[in-house]
């Protein structure tokens, strides 16, 4: 019989194994060059997943503590990166998007907008609804952490 957490656990997991693969797909892969933002969308999810499967095992050796308080930080960062292009990145193509539909509109100015750009709220709950996953993941692995940072200190 799974407990709670491992039962929880287990849906996160799946939940971020869906996430992944969607975004995944979604993603164009460049002809020629190095794929910055796949690389980083990989590390995005699978970081956190890591730190989920490190979560429900304990860590009593100290390089497992600072390879996972390591790898708690590169996941953070990441995150970070990622929630700040989210919410900073889509704002300025949508403006330019908008700007060049007015000029193809021409004399049609009086007419209402159809594909109006979501709010920065929106934006901001759409951002945690999909994101849930990784940020459950970490959040979880900061309460880990946090005694562990107590006893190695």
């Amino acid at each position: 019989m799974l407990t709670q957490i491992e039962w929880w656990g287990g849906v996160i997991f799946v939940l971020g194994a869906l996430t992944y693969r969607m975004v995944m797909g979604a993603l164009d892969k460049p002809a020629d060059g190095i794929p910055w933002y796949r690389l980083m969308m990989h590390v995005f999810f699978l970081a956190p997943a890591a730190l989920l499967a490190g979560y429900f095992y304990p860590l009593t050796q100290p390089a497992l503590q600072y390879g996972y308080l390591a790898l708690l930080a590169v996941s953070l960062v990441v995150v970070g990166v990622m929630l700040v292009q989210e919410m900073t990145g889509d704002a300025g193509t949508g403006e330019a998007e908008g700007s060049d539909q007015e000029k193809g509109k021409g004399g049609e100015a009086g007419q209402p907008e159809e594909d109006e750009e979501p709010g920065w709220l929106m934006t901001v709950v759409g951002a945690i609804v999909l994101y849930s996953p990784v940020l459950t993941a970490c959040g979880l692995a900061c309460a880990k952490a946090w005694p562990m940072l107590q006893g190695l200190a």
